[in-house]
């Protein structure tokens, strides 16, 4: 009877997590989940690429202040 008990728990456990699971991907493979995937992606990259640009610009200020000094244009 335990053995039995604990396979069924086993097989009941699985099932739930199948289905979940398949929802998930099964959300994600239609249409409407792809774009959503994509906007996420697009909207990722483009952070990424601001943030880039932003700290870019700042170590070449802050360098070319550095070099400035360095060589007396300041005046």
């Amino acid at each position: 009877m335990g053995k039995r008990l604990f396979w069924f728990a086993v097989g009941v456990g699985l099932t739930a997590l199948i289905v979940v699971k398949g929802r998930e991907y099964y959300q994600r493979f239609t249409p409407k989940g792809v774009a959503d995937q994509i906007e996420k992606t697009r909207t990722g990259v483009v952070d990424w690429v601001g943030e880039f640009f932003t700290t870019m610009s700042d170590a070449m200020e802050t360098r070319e202040d550095e070099l400035r000094e360095a060589l007396g244009l300041d005046e």
